[in-house]
């Protein structure tokens, strides 16, 4: 999302763009006098092959025939007409530019709390603020819903994050990371039973959408498609997590490796800035 002082600078450009685009097209459009308000009228031959066209010019009564589109006279008609056009649009959208640009005041949360009755004023609350509360909130329940069910593969996790969580890879590490540097909330392997009533999946991170505080998303992270049992395991995945509603880039990301067989930081920064809804 554009700040507010972009957003005005955008509009002031928009319509200074279009104000000169309509002095050039009015300039055209005075040249060419009489042609700016004459009619065309085409006709079609017997063998269906070509048109003939002929023109009235503003006062007249009668059709003179000019003949093929090559004509200069119809040239000149259709420039005036597209001329014409153009600027009709353009003033309707320099009207509506307009109004928003000269009519936009850049929000300030404080002007509206000053508004209401004082009965109603409050400490104005922040997103940040928001998603902190809410996202405490949601990791003690789903923590705690996590003790229901047995972990996966323990033996395997022999790497630590910065807050004390074991996971199995260098990769989820950095995954892990990465998310939690960003401020969202998330959690390692939270079970998620599916709809087709198999085994729960335990995806890599699961995240408390920042934009409506209460939808959860999922990132994998997919290192090792190189072997078929771990692509064949990974289509069944994806199957699944369908299967159960779930929709890629919307609620669901995958990260893969790079060509070395590293995990991407850049392709996990594109996956936390569309989560954020912060992607152009």
């Amino acid at each position: 999302m554009l700040m507010d002082a972009e957003l005005y600078q955008r509009l002031n450009y928009e319509i200074m763009m279009l104000e000169k685009a309509k002095k050039e097209y009015s300039t055209r459009l005075e040249l060419l006098g009489d042609y700016k308000d004459s009619l065309l009228r085409r006709t079609k031959p017997g063998n269906g092959k070509y048109f003939y066209y002929s023109v009235k010019h503003n006062g007249s009564r009668t059709y003179n025939y000019l003949g093929s589109s090559d004509h200069h006279i119809v040239k000149k008609v259709r420039e005036a007409r597209f001329l014409k056009e153009a600027i009709r649009r353009i003033n309707c959208d320099l009207d509506l530019l307009k109004a928003l640009a000269y009519g936009f005041l850049p929000f300030d949360p404080s002007h509206v709390t000053e508004s209401l009755p004082e009965a109603y004023r409050c400490e104005i609350p922040t997103s940040s603020k928001l998603y902190e509360t809410e996202g405490k909130k949601w990791l003690a329940k789903r923590l705690e819903d996590q003790k229901g069910f047995p972990e996966n593969y323990p033996e395997k996790k022999k790497h630590r994050t910065s807050d004390g969580i074991w996971v199995k890879t260098v990769s989820e590490v950095v995954l892990y990371e990465m998310v939690k540097s960003a401020g969202l909330t998330l959690i390692y392997e939270l079970p998620l039973p599916m709809k087709d009533y198999g085994p729960p999946l335990y995806p890599d991170v699961t995240v408390l959408s920042p934009i409506d505080m209460k939808t959860e998303i999922i990132i994998e992270y997919v290192g090792r498609l190189d072997l078929r049992e771990y692509r064949e395991d990974f289509a069944r995945r994806i199957d699944r997590y369908i299967r159960s509603g779930y929709k890629i880039g919307v609620n669901l990301f995958f990260v893969f490796s790079n060509i070395e067989g590293h995990i991407d930081s850049i392709q996990i920064k594109k996956v936390i800035a569309d989560i954020s809804g912060i992607r152009n």
